[in-house]
């Protein structure tokens, strides 16, 4: 986002970004999404559409009936969004998982190009800046991420019945809850601002969240995984202090400062 002020932090970034996606496809956005969504108080919340309606004064509209803020007449996403082949891939996956089928799919991934796989869907998540469906990657037998700006075709397989192992159920990552332990990075002098930044209570702030997106937030976030907090530059303003909850995290490798290989 160009007009993003540089004062705003990357966790604010991610919150005005999901209540702009959240605006465009749905219509609608609210305070209590944006509490669950990023584990933050009511009033942090509040504080995040006060933001966004400086940022963009025509996206966003409160209504005082329905008690929520509605997309505005002549709302301009904020962010670049290939709005028709998202929206298409979406009605695909949507479908997939309310029918529990598998979907046919033309995937292109950073490590092995094209490719056609078959996957079963049964959750689309939103990782901050952008969406993917988590599900069963028949090809590797596992369950994975897959973008949904990286689909270029997807056809649900309708004679194809789902094993019970291809079940969300059955994703221990994704069943998974860990409990990230935030403070202000240690090299950084006056750590009240850094606490005033993240609505912080006693210089903490506890996320819960999935095992399968504690990478994700960790990256965006800029959050210094490593245990004795070694890694330096001004975009590292949170440390993990609990690294140990990061323990059997697949998806272990884009934590900043972890690069080991899982344990579990």
């Amino acid at each position: 986002m160009s007009s993003t002020p540089r004062y705003l932090t990357q966790a604010q970034c991610d919150r005005i970004a999901h209540i702009d996606f959240t605006l465009l496809f749905k219509g609608e956005a609210n305070r209590a999404d944006l509490v669950d969504r990023f584990s933050i108080t009511p009033a942090q919340a509040t504080k995040d559409f006060t933001q966004y309606r400086e940022l963009a004064p025509a996206n966003i509209r409160y209504d005082e009936k329905l008690r929520t803020h509605l997309r505005g007449d002549q709302f301009k996403p904020l962010f670049d969004y290939d709005v028709v082949r998202t929206l298409a891939t979406v009605a695909k996956v949507t479908e997939a998982i309310h029918k529990a089928k598998p979907l046919s799919t033309t995937y292109v991934s950073l490590s092995s190009g094209e490719s056609r796989r078959e996957i079963v869907p049964h959750t689309l998540v939103d990782n901050g800046l952008r969406w993917h469906v988590r599900g069963f990657d028949r090809k590797s037998g596992e369950f994975r991420d897959f973008v949904l700006t990286r689909i270029k075709e997807a056809t649900m397989v309708e004679a194809s019945a789902i094993d019970e192992q291809e079940t969300e159920s059955q994703d221990r990552q994704w069943n998974r809850f860990v409990e990230l332990e935030l403070v202000p990075h240690p090299c950084i002098q006056h750590q009240e601002a850094i606490e005033l930044d993240y609505d912080m209570d006693g210089g903490v702030m506890k996320v819960e969240i999935r095992a399968a997106t504690a990478g994700y937030l960790s990256r965006q976030w800029h959050v210094d995984c490593s245990p004795a907090h070694t890694l330096t530059g001004p975009e590292y303003q949170l440390w993990l202090r609990n690294s140990q909850a990061l323990y059997g995290v697949q998806n272990l490798i884009l934590a900043p400062g972890r690069t080991e290989q899982p344990s579990g």
